[in-house]
Parts: C-alpha cells; sequence; structure tokens
C-alpha cells in the first residue's frame, strides 16, 4: 500500500534569511540547557541538547529560530 506523500519543490519555497544583515547563509549551532537532577528524579544533572541556526555573516539569530524567551525563562517549544 502507498502513502501519498505531497510532493514539495524546494526551490519554490522561501529562502531564509537575516533579520539584521539579510544574508542568507546559516551555521548550524546547539544551545544547551542543564536540567537539575532534583527535576528529573536521576542521580546526575542531565545535559540537554537543542539544535538551532545562527547567520553565518554577522552571528544574529533570528526570533524563529530562538527555542526559549531567555528574559522570562519560558520553554517556547
Amino acid at each position: 500500500m502507498e502513502i501519498n506523500q505531497p510532493r514539495i519543490d524546494l526551490k519554490k519555497q522561501p529562502t531564509m534569511s537575516c533579520e539584521q544583515c539579510k544574508s542568507e547563509i546559516f551555521q548550524e549551532i546547539v544551545l544547551i540547557k542543564k536540567v537539575p537532577k532534583l527535576l528529573t528524579g536521576s542521580l546526575e544533572d542531565t545535559i540537554v541538547p537543542f539544535p538551532s541556526y545562527r547567520c553565518a555573516d554577522c552571528g544574529h539569530m533570528n526570533e524563529d529560530f530562538r527555542l526559549f524567551d531567555e528574559t522570562n525563562k519560558t520553554n517556547l517549544i
């Protein structure tokens, strides 16, 4: 039985650009959260990686790539 998957032409999709410098080149980065052992019930603190992106030219991270609102410490995922 075949599953009908939508055919998406990625060439026709918009290319994201940096909100500050308009560059279209990004670097993959990793944000790391440390979860205290008291919250997880484990014997040790847990390190949790979250992949994201920043501009390769100016280093800016677009709002779409921000996984957490660090001003309010609120998880946006």
